[in-house]
């Protein structure tokens, strides 16, 4: 980790110095023999990247091919990807980074930002430093490598773009200026009102007036503005226009993650992200006519798709307020072979869980042959009712942990982890995670274990320990704030009806979080 000056230092380009933030067990230095194990285990992705057939190694292509089609040189557009993907996965922003923030949020934004610029058309056309300086400042928007939070600060963003000489050479390679790269970057922030717009304001007038631009040219001021008003509403569509709805999906979890939000909020809350396109209807029309129809209609269509998600939802809940939905909890017998029907059901909702909290695929399958595992079903109206949401785990030793965190338990066959509740869209927010985390601990204890660990967002684990549970948090990680804890169960009086539970109160609460 570089060693960063105090915050009330400046540096020789105005720009002040970024504070250190909380630990980040993902950006320790490592020992040399676990990178050496880390480098065996990625080298399939390495292969597929070279060879071009990883996700980010087809985006990269594609990036590079529409860059080259408007006049960059194909050998300047490889370098600059590969350093930026290669800067974001060493330092914990590939991927698998638990967030919306990622490398592959910034290849997408390139991209469709880059589509949507040399689509314009007549009196919108842009020049190719317009559309250098965008692809640049798309490529970079989001380059926060020390984040505390998930969404990046711009004036962090700043600092390290100019002590990246890498970076400040393939903008001067160019011909281009490093202030406006970084005045569009600045226009990018969200929500783009009140104080945010404000500061970014007042640092894009500085930038403009660093980089030359004389204060009385209010038109080429506006124009750079306009510019990063471009990139703003482009960066914000591109993963939901290039991507089908379950990829949509994949990116709204991300994003509720970072945010907090409780996952019966999804749909809900993009609906009103997407909604607030109409307050910029004049920019989001100027990037839509710049792709082509496909992207268009695909994000409109993903867009509906999260509408009636979201009256499906509703409709339930409603449902379950009138108690005509009543739910129940169940302790799955794990013999030899699970129930065909109850294995189809949990791995169907297996893969609607985020992927970076997913444990393998293959280890996952086993683990539904396993009778020690421990699995609780949320069903609809009785003991064999339609199965909508499960909680599952077990012994701790049989679990790898996330890198940083060191559970003092690990050996001792006395913790049970619990890999995560997944419920249906539409049945969160019923009490049924809150059904399923209670009956899940009550199976461990009523087992003879002592503790229960997970990683879960840490607005939920603060949540928990307010309402009186004996929880510690054992480790934090930021940016994501997917914190690992540990809750002791001594204090819980285990429950008497042990293998099955019901609820047909309604409530909206955080438990459905793992």
């Amino acid at each position: 980790m570089m060693d960063i000056p105090p915050n009330d230092d400046r540096n020789d380009n105005g720009v002040g110095e970024k504070p250190l933030p909380p630990v980040n067990p993902l950006a320790h230095t490592i020992p040399h023999w676990y990178q050496f194990t880390q480098r065996i285990k990625l080298f399939p992705w390495w292969i597929r990247y070279n060879i071009g057939i990883a996700k980010e190694a087809v985006m990269k292509e594609k990036i590079i091919e529409l860059g080259a089609s408007v006049g960059m040189q194909d050998r300047w557009l490889k370098r600059i990807i590969q350093h930026a993907v290669s800067e974001f996965s060493k330092k914990g922003l590939g991927s698998d980074y638990y967030g919306y923030h990622n490398i592959d949020h910034e290849l997408e934004a390139t991209y469709f930002t880059l589509l949507a610029a040399s689509g314009q058309k007549e009196k919108n056309q842009l020049s190719k430093d317009d559309i250098t300086y965008l692809f640049i400042s798309a490529l970079f928007h989001d380059y926060d490598p020390l984040k505390e939070f998930d969404k990046p600060n711009e004036d962090a963003v700043e600092w390290f773009i100019r002590n990246d000489s890498k970076i400040k050479k393939f903008i001067s390679d160019t011909g281009l200026d490093t202030d406006i790269v970084i005045a569009i970057i600045h226009r990018t922030a969200y929500p783009f009102r009140g104080e945010i717009a404000e500061h970014a304001r007042s640092r894009m007038q500085e930038l403009f007036t660093r980089a030359g631009i004389l204060e009385d040219d209010v038109k080429t001021r506006k124009h750079y503005e306009d510019l990063g008003w471009f990139l703003s509403v482009a960066e914000r569509v591109a993963g939901y226009a290039l991507g089908s709805f379950e990829h949509s999906k994949e990116l709204a979890r991300r994003n509720a993650h970072a945010l907090g939000w409780h996952p019966s909020l999804i749909n809900e809350e993009s609906v009103k992200y997407f909604s607030m396109f109409k307050e910029e209807n004049e920019m989001f029309e100027r990037v839509m006519q710049g792709v082509p129809e496909e992207y268009r209609k695909r994000f409109l269509d993903n867009v509906q798709a999260f509408r009636e998600a979201w009256m499906e939802e509703m409709n339930v809940r409603n449902s379950i307020d009138r108690k005509e939905l009543k739910l129940m909890s169940k302790v799955e017998e794990i013999k030899d072979v699970l129930d065909p029907y109850v294995r189809e059901s949990i791995w169907n909702l297996y893969k609607e869980l985020p992927v970076p909290v997913r444990i393998d695929e293959e280890k996952f399958r086993r683990s539904l042959f396993d009778k020690d595992t421990i699995l609780v079903t949320l069903r609809i109206g009785g003991e064999d009712g339609k199965i909508v949401g499960y909680a599952k785990g077990g012994l701790l030793e049989n679990y790898k942990l996330r890198r940083g965190t060191q559970d003092e338990n690990m050996g001792k066959k006395n913790t049970v982890y619990l890999e995560n509740i997944s419920i249906k869209p539409g049945y969160w927010g019923g009490t049924g995670g809150h059904l399923l985390r209670l009956h899940f601990l009550n199976e461990v204890k009523r087992r003879g274990y002592r503790y229960v660990t997970a990683y879960v967002h840490r607005n939920v684990i603060m949540h928990r320990i307010n309402s009186g549970e004996s929880i510690e948090i054992v480790q934090k990680y930021d940016p994501d704030k997917l914190d690992y804890y540990r809750h002791d169960l001594s204090t819980i009086k285990e429950d008497p009806l042990k293998s099955k539970m019901t609820t047909n109160v309604s409530e909206t609460n955080f438990e459905g979080h793992v």
